[in-house]
């Protein structure tokens, strides 16, 4: 099931027409992303990770105006974080969880504005905190609950 969402995600980025520059629309779909949200805390926060790189690249190609698609996808997956998170993780990093991810979504607008403008330095700040933030999320991927592979009787 995993490699198979991993599968579609994959081929909705390519069959997708990432970084088209015709396709880079405002207008109706202000962060909406494309991405098929994982069903679980690990793969998520991994897609999340992947998105934030392939900025990283984009950026350092000087493709700033390709930045809004993978930006969107990132918001897309941390808006439902912490709602897969309650599922998946322990109790206790909840709410560094929830901080985190809010702060993730609510980056789309400003990276795309700076991306958008071709402010490549103000671009390459906003996306260093992206990453900080995503490494915090994703460490949090080793207090998934073990609970849940050893209790399958809840079926």
């Amino acid at each position: 099931m995993r490699y198979g969402t991993i599968a579609i995600v994959l081929a909705g980025l390519v069959l997708g027409g990432c970084g088209k520059e015709d396709e880079h629309d405002h207008g109706g779909h202000e962060g909406g992303g494309n991405v098929t949200v994982p069903d679980h805390y690990a793969e998520a926060v991994a897609k999340c990770d992947e998105l934030c790189k392939k900025i990283g690249k984009l950026i350092a190609d000087g493709h700033l105006a390709d930045v809004h698609s993978a930006a969107a996808d990132i918001k897309k997956i941390a808006e439902e974080l912490p709602k897969i998170a309650k599922r998946d993780l322990s109790a206790s990093v909840l709410r560094d969880v929830n901080v985190k991810s809010k702060e993730l979504a609510g980056m789309f607008s400003e990276i795309d504005e700076a991306a958008d403008a071709g402010k490549k330095a103000d671009t390459e700040k906003l996306h260093a905190r992206m990453k900080e933030l995503v490494s915090g999320l994703v460490a949090h991927a080793a207090h998934v609950k073990e609970e849940e592979e050893d209790h399958d009787d809840h079926k």
